[in-house]
């Protein structure tokens, strides 16, 4: 499975709190960058709801068969990052450009073949017995709208994934913010009607997110063309013979972080189906629990891109010292992190769920559900930094199997179990699933925290990172 890489350059390892800064810089942008991204989503369901219930209705069914398929191509474009990241580490730059060129057709090739299957995507509503025609309207529109902005997504995380690696990461800032501020007025003109064009509704949404993100990519684009910073780095300044090897190699890595990132959302998107027996009440609280989940996840999320790029770059130099200093001042934040959020949404919990629910019902099952989702802090982080760590060693195969173990063997049947009481205990609804998340989560802790400890103490590298160098 590995083999041994002898240190081949000397190297200086920084103290634990300069190591500390510096990865606390990568991670500032990518942050804020990901709220941005992040609050797209949150323009999205304001304006479709303030056009109708049938309009947010057809977005959100829309959303359950579009993320699962972007995260997808996010999850190929993963694989950019830890190869730049290693070629410059390497000293080897002048390769960047050519490793970009089969990166970037490989995945636009991906996501127009991704694009085609959203187009029939539509018709898995004729399932559905008694749903509502203009829901389906909507959701089907929105779907067309949004597949045909698929390989623009695509474009921009590579462009964002070469950034990074590149150890800038102010883009994604920069960036993610354009793209918010494009989004905005142009939801507002589609949505509503503005400007001689008729008003769409909740397909709008999709026309709107289709534009902004073809404006921003191109935007960034030019950005890396032009700026100073990139001169050493240009890409697609020419054309590179494609040769299957590389491509293979590319999918090699690209493939396992894809298929990893679509399985955990359809996981969790599952999870919200299954409990629809439970009634609206638990639905509700639910993805209230959910919903702030996913906000706390972009802290190590967030973290987890910036130690890849450090440990990326450190082992591309075979500085193994230097990645495992990565490694703990990432931790180290980590944890900042996660007492900081528990914290924070055990003394605010009573305001936070406020925000989304004035029903005591809802509130009621939701504050228990919230403490759940603390405890799920500390499992979560440890396995996203653990991952971050892995990708920078190219080591996709471990995250891919173990996603699949971790939810699908552990997670989610101790958790259908657990819901709809068939281990002979009164059914545990909500509460069963995030104990099931909660288990998968330490599990995906526990073995990569042991895959780690291989690594650094052996000296080992995984296959795919061999296969590279």
């Amino acid at each position: 499975m590995t083999q041994a890489v002898d240190q081949t350059t000397p190297e200086v390892v920084p103290p634990l709190g300069t190591e500390g800064k510096r990865i606390f810089r990568l991670f500032s942008p990518i942050f804020l960058g990901q709220i941005a991204q992040t609050s797209m989503g949150v323009v999205d369901t304001l304006m479709a709801g303030a056009a109708g219930t049938e309009q947010l209705s057809g977005v959100a069914i829309a959303g359950s068969f579009f993320w699962p398929v972007l995260l997808f191509i996010i999850g190929l474009c993963f694989a950019v990052s830890p190869i730049v990241a290693q070629l410059r580490g390497a000293g080897k730059p002048e390769l960047i450009a050519a490793r970009l060129h089969v990166a970037t057709i490989t995945c636009l090739l991906f996501s127009f073949v991704v694009a085609a299957l959203m187009f029939a995507a539509p018709k898995l509503y004729t399932l559905i017995p008694d749903i509502n025609q203009e829901m389906v309207r909507v959701a089907s529109g929105y779907l067309y709208a949004i597949a045909i902005g698929i390989p623009g997504f695509a474009l921009f995380n590579i462009l964002r994934a070469y950034s990074e690696g590149l150890g800038n990461t102010m883009p994604t800032l920069i960036f993610g913010f354009v793209a918010l501020l494009l989004n905005i007025p142009l939801n507002y003109i589609c949505i509503f009607g503005k400007f001689g064009l008729p008003a769409m509704g909740g397909i709008g949404c999709g026309v709107a997110t289709t534009v902004t993100i073809y404006l921003t990519s191109l935007l960034f684009l030019i950005y890396v063309q032009r700026h100073k910073f990139y001169a050493n780095f240009r890409l697609y300044r020419q054309w590179y013979a494609l040769k299957w090897n590389e491509i293979k190699g590319f999918l090699h890595l690209g493939i396992p972080l894809a298929l990893s990132a679509m399985i955990e959302v359809t996981c969790f998107s599952m999870v919200s189906f299954l409990l629809t027996p439970f009634g609206p009440i638990v639905v509700s609280a639910h993805a209230i629990a959910m919903n702030l989940s996913g906000l706390l996840f972009m802290f190590p999320l967030s973290l987890s891109n910036a130690v890849t790029i450090r440990v990326g770059e450190a082992m591309g130099a075979r500085h193994w010292k230097r990645a495992g200093r990565s490694l703990q001042a990432a931790f180290l934040l980590g944890a900042v992190f996660v007492l900081f959020n528990c914290a924070l949404v055990l003394l605010l919990r009573h305001q936070i769920i406020g925000l989304y629910s004035p029903a005591p019902e809802v509130w009621a099952l939701a504050e228990v559900l919230v403490v759940f989702c603390v405890f799920y802090q500390l499992p979560d982080s440890l396995q996203v930094l653990s991952i971050g760590v892995l990708r920078g060693f190219k080591d996709s195969h471990t995250i891919f199997m173990v996603t699949i173990g971790a939810y699908w063997i552990v997670g989610m049947p101790l958790g259908f179990a657990l819901a709809y009481g068939l281990l002979g205990w009164e059914p545990m609804a909500a509460q069963g699933f995030w104990i099931g998340f909660i288990a998968a989560l330490f599990t995906c802790a526990g073995i990569y925290l042991s895959r780690l400890y291989y690594l650094f103490t052996r000296r080992r590298i995984p296959k795919t990172m061999q296969a590279s160098i």
